[in-house]
This record gives C-alpha cells, sequence and structure tokens, in this order.
C-alpha cells in the first residue's frame, strides 16, 4: 500500500507542477485502495483505524474548506487533505500540512526573490530561462493551465506525504 500510495503522490506531483490540478480521478485512487486495504487487512497505514481514518478526513475538510472559499487554496488541494487526513489520521495530517507549507512557502519565497531581482539574474542563466519560457513545451503547458497560477500547493503535499511514508515504512 505505501509503495502504491507513493507511485499516486508521483503523479499528482507531474499533474500539479505541469498543470496546476489534481484529477479527481487520482484521488479517488487514494481513496479506494485505502478504502480496500482497510477492509483486507483491518486498518490503514501505519496501523490507522477507520476511526482515526474517518476523524482526520472530516476535520481535514472542516478545517481547509473554508480556505477554498477564501480563495487561498484550490478545490483539488483541499480534496487532497481529506484524503491525507483520511491515510494518515489527524496527526500525519498536521505533519504533512506543516512540511507542505514550509516547502511552498520556499517556493513562493525564492519566486518572490527571482522577480524582484531579476537584474541580479546572470545572463546566461536568464537566457536559458527566457529560452525556456519561448519555447512549444513551455507555451503547451501554460495554455493546458487555462489560466490557472500559483504555487503548487499539491504537489508539496504530495512530497511531503512521500516523506510521511518513508518514516511509517521505517525509512
Amino acid at each position: 500500500m505505501i509503495v502504491f500510495t507513493a507511485f499516486l503522490c508521483v503523479a499528482v506531483i507531474v499533474y500539479d507542477v505541469l498543470f496546476r490540478r489534481v484529477p479527481n480521478g487520482l484521488l479517488l485512487l487514494f481513496l479506494l485502495a485505502h478504502t480496500a486495504c482497510m477492509i483486507v487487512a483491518g486498518h490503514g497505514i501505519g496501523g490507522i483505524d477507520v476511526w482515526r481514518s474517518v476523524t482526520g478526513l472530516t476535520l481535514g475538510l472542516i478545517v481547509f474548506v473554508p480556505l477554498y472559499v477564501w480563495r487561498v487554496m484550490g478545490a483539488g488541494d483541499v480534496k487532497f487533505l481529506a484524503i491525507i487526513g483520511a491515510l494518515l489520521g489527524l496527526k500525519g495530517l498536521f505533519v504533512v500540512w506543516l512540511i507542505a507549507s514550509v516547502l511552498a512557502g520556499l517556493h513562493a519565497l525564492v519566486f518572490h526573490v527571482l522577480v524582484v531581482w531579476e537584474s541580479a539574474i546572470p545572463f546566461r542563466l536568464n537566457r536559458i530561462m527566457q529560452q525556456i519560457a519561448d519555447g512549444e513545451m513551455y507555451k503547451r503547458m501554460v495554455s493546458a493551465r487555462q489560466g490557472r497560477k500559483g504555487t503548487p500547493y499539491a504537489a508539496y503535499l504530495a512530497i511531503a506525504l512521500i516523506y510521511s511514508l518513508g518514516k511509517a515504512w521505517g525509512g
């Protein structure tokens, strides 16, 4: 289950970085795999029981839906947080949220510094960045985002979840 969940996390990272969205079908796979594991093994990742799983999912929704309503967070991010709550329970959800928030904050800081200090970027690096931005593949990716911008928060959630899965596995 841990390996499958990590594989799904990689898919979330790719989708969110490229398209700034998390497909509902992918989120449903997380939930179905977790439910199947709970039925077959009698517990989820790290021995989580049904009560802690439902509590993590419910509180994940209660806490993060307002952030979606206030346009601070995307719907996919909120749904993914709820699923992380189901997978890891409330304590695990908090840890993943904290790690992902630090990573997303660093992402935002780096991009802010790049915008403010654009003139300080070495010429060659600036030229490479411009070539990428002018490239057909980059233009298609931006077009596929359909105007969605911002930090790929679900990707950082997935990275933090992989880290937590590694800890649960004993790594």
